[in-house]
């Protein structure tokens, strides 16, 4: 079998062209790509507005847990001056009327007391 040369129409092409088939191809490619960015943008702005929303919602626990906390601890100091004030009695006046300042001061750290409780179950 013999092959004529002249009959073969080959026309070369410049180096790094593709086939129209590959254009296509890749164009199609590049659609889907986008597609798929465009979707992962999505997600992620969805995430990220779970993550602003507990963010806040943790500062503000933290600022609750904080003011409690010093609410607890004044309600706490005023427990033991209560508690103090009931052990010395009315033994630290030394005055003839020790039982009247000593029962005006357990008012008073009563009355704290209460307070602080009141602001602790707020």
């Amino acid at each position: 079998m013999s092959v004529d040369l002249a009959e073969i129409r080959h026309t070369p092409r410049r180096p790094g062209s593709r086939p129209a088939g590959d254009v296509a191809l890749q164009a199609e490619k590049i659609l889907a790509l986008q597609a798929e960015i465009a979707r992962l943008e999505a997600t992620a702005a969805g995430h990220r507005a779970d993550f602003e929303r507990e963010r806040e919602r943790a500062d503000r626990l933290t600022t609750e847990l904080l003011q409690a906390t010093a609410e607890a601890t004044a309600a706490k100091e005023a427990a033991a001056r209560l508690e103090g004030s009931l052990q010395t009695g009315g033994r630290s006046s030394g005055s003839t009327d020790g039982h009247g300042q000593a029962s005006s001061r357990l008012g008073h750290l009563l009355a704290d007391l209460v307070e602080a409780d009141r602001r602790a179950c707020k």
